[in-house]
């Protein structure tokens, strides 16, 4: 039994425990006066009669339980009906109150004392809880609370079973997920809050799957993109050293042992940066920025860039259109849409940047992003096959943009080039 069936059980049973036994003994309590009174009313009837007897000169019913005292003395009477069920007990009148309740062999009695002169009547009756009649009733009692406390727990256990069944089930299901397991079974999702929990491990457990794997491609991918650099430095550091290297050719193998420690660099510093957003270790000012402005400037510096493939960048810009940001991070966002759309050109193709008083899009006559790729395409290790960068491009333009409170997406069709767009208020 599960450690919450037990604290389940316990808190619905204990109070059930108490509110029956309470129940019981005020019912018992309640019986018990009630009783008594009727004792004392019916003994008090009896005295009545024996008196009335007495007075015509009748015989007493033999029924009655009842003494009849003169001057302190047990009188003998003559008993009419059918006779006594039990020996006369003996009770000394002169030390019994009018109602009064007294022991006698081990017995428990009610007693009447009527005195009428030197007369004393007295009539007497065994105490409700050693009648019979009346301990059947708390028999009964009794056993009507003990059927339903067994009722109570039976219903709670079954109840709890559904209600921890599941439970116990996610518990083993995320002690998998945490052991690195992704193939786990899952509760049936119910309509409360149960059936909620489990959706929400279903779609962590997916998450952390698809996680795990562009980690696995992340890493892939820059051990690939570091191991290349650092293979071309050695071979070249090695000629080098050996002096196979033409005295005239001296000058391009340094060029090439610089863009190769440059390529490197720059991978370390993406890293760096995507690690600095996400833990928000980066503090950005908000002010004014000419969007149209900066768009300019940063083709401008791209320039040499699009010569190499001939690809034409469009501007269809609105003047002074301005946006509450960061000014480097957005000339960073911009940069790296700017990249993308170059590397994703076909040569000869055209960029296209339109810019509204709400709206920037930058549209590229590239292959497009695969309808696979678009829900993750914003997240870290992501990359399209034609990419030659290390996934971390788009994930630390997607922080910079959260943290400037600005909205972004991507609309592409498969084949028909992609249009990446910022808007703001």
């Amino acid at each position: 039994m599960s450690r919450l069936m037990k604290k389940l059980l316990w808190t619905a049973i204990l109070p059930l425990v108490v509110m029956a036994v309470l129940t019981f003994g005020l019912t018992s309590l309640l019986i018990g006066r009630f009783a008594e009174t009727e004792s004392y009313d019916q003994l008090e009837r009896e005295a009545d009669i024996v008196y009335e007897a007495l007075v015509d000169g009748r015989g007493i019913p033999g029924q009655l339980d009842v003494l009849v005292f003169q001057d302190g003395e047990a009188v003998n009477l003559d008993r009419g009906g059918r006779m006594r069920r039990h020996m006369s007990p003996v009770l000394d009148p002169d030390s019994l109150s009018e109602r009064d309740e007294v022991s006698v062999n081990g017995a428990r009695l009610l007693t009447f004392l009527r005195e009428e002169g030197d007369v004393q009547i007295v009539t007497y009756a065994p105490v409700p809880l050693s009648n019979p009649q009346f301990r059947q009733i708390y028999v009964i009692l009794g056993s009507g609370f003990l059927l339903a406390l067994i009722v109570a727990v039976g219903v709670t256990y079954w109840m709890g079973r559904r209600l921890t069944s599941p439970l116990v089930e996610l518990k083993q299901a995320t002690a998998a997920i945490m052991s690195g397991r992704h193939d786990i079974t899952l509760p049936p999702v119910t309509d409360d809050e149960i059936g909620d929990l489990t959706e929400a491990v279903r779609q962590m457990n997916t998450s952390l799957e698809e996680k795990e794997r562009m980690q696995n491609t992340f890493i892939s991918g820059v051990t690939h993109d570091v191991r290349t650099p650092l293979a071309i430095v050695r071979n070249e550091a090695e000629m080098l050293e050996l002096g196979v290297v033409k005295q005239e050719d001296v000058a391009a193998t340094g060029r090439s042992l610089t863009e190769e420690v440059d390529r490197i660099d720059r991978l370390v510093s993406q890293m760096l940066e995507y690690s600095k957003l996400s833990a928000g270790n980066v503090t950005l000012s908000l002010e004014s920025v000419r969007l149209d402005a900066l768009i300019k400037e940063t083709v401008s510096r791209m320039d040499e860039w699009f010569r190499h493939k001939e690809v034409t960048v469009t501007l269809e810009l609105v003047e002074d259109a301005v946006v509450q940001a960061d000014r480097l991070a957005m000339e960073r966002v911009l940069s790296n849409f700017l990249q993308n759309a170059y590397h994703a050109s076909p040569l000869g193709g055209v960029i296209t940047i339109r810019l509204s008083e709400r709206r920037l899009e930058i549209e590229d006559e590239g292959p497009g992003i695969a309808e696979t790729m678009r829900a993750n395409i914003w997240d870290m290790y992501v990359k399209g096959d034609r990419s030659n960068g290390h996934g971390l491009g788009l994930a630390i333009n997607k922080l910079l943009l959260e943290a400037q409170g600005l909205v972004y997406g991507v609309e592409s069709r498969e084949g028909e080039g992609a249009l990446f767009w910022i808007e703001w208020d």
